[in-house]
Order: structure tokens, then sequence, then C-alpha cells
């Protein structure tokens, strides 16, 4: 059975969720200085050599009207120093379209019983949760 990692990339943070079969876990969140990937890499490195995925599903922000924008070219930013730093095939990674995902993680968490300190903690872990299960749901297909 394959091990999947799930990305939900930002400017300060990074969503991280896993699988090893059907169905997402979230995982954890990274926090970083704006814009400083390379810290957000440094963190995220050690989960990878504690584990050996074989793919990365990371969320790719398109537009609403299907454009790339702005957050789009920061994902690929981001993406490219992922493969330079952790020396990974870019075979590996597979970008996810991740329209409304922290949309939906907002909402989940609305209907749940987590307080405003655990859904700030918590959006983007459930959003690449959100992402991952979206590529398990197309590879099940």
């Amino acid at each position: 059975m394959y091990k999947y990692i799930g990305l939900d990339v930002g400017s300060k943070t990074v969503g991280i969720a896993v699988s090893e079969g059907f169905f997402a876990t979230p995982y954890e969140t990274i926090r970083f200085n704006e814009y400083e990937f390379e810290e957000a890499i440094n963190k995220i490195e050690y989960i990878f050599n504690e584990n050996s995925f074989d793919k990365i599903i990371v969320g790719y922000p398109i537009n609403m009207n299907g454009s790339i924008g702005y957050r789009a070219d920061m994902v690929d930013d981001f993406i490219y120093l992922l493969i330079e730093m952790l020396k990974i095939d870019k075979n590996m990674i597979i970008k996810v379209d991740e329209r409304l995902t922290t949309r939906m993680a907002n909402n989940m968490m609305s209907n749940s019983n987590y307080s405003i300190k655990d859904k700030k903690q918590n959006k983007d872990q459930i959003a690449a949760k959100f992402i991952l299960d979206s590529y398990l749901n197309q590879i099940k297909k």
C-alpha cells in the first residue's frame, strides 16, 4: 500500500496530512516566518526522514476563474525548494486543485465543537486532509 503526504502551503504555515490507504488524517501544522520556505522545509524534512512517502500531494491554489495567480506561483516556488532541499524526484509531487479547501475546513470546524484557538491551530492541517482526500478519491475511480 502506498504512503502519501498532503501539503497545504501558505505564506506562514504548511498544513500536513498523511495517508497509508484510502483516508487522510490531519497530522500537523508547521509554522514559519512569512515566505521563509527554507525554514518550513527544514521542519518538514524530519517528517520525510521518519516516513517513506511514495507521493507528495500539494494543494495548488487555482483562482476561481481557472487562472493561475500569485498564490500558485508561491506554491511553485515552494515545490522547487522542496525538490532541491530534500533531493526528491519531481515525479513524486502531484498538484491538486485546492479551491475551497480552507473554506471547507473552516465550515467543518464551525459545525464541530472547536474553540476559536483550535480552529486557528488546525485549519491548515484539515485543509491538507481535504486536499489529500481529493487525490485519494481521484485514484479510487
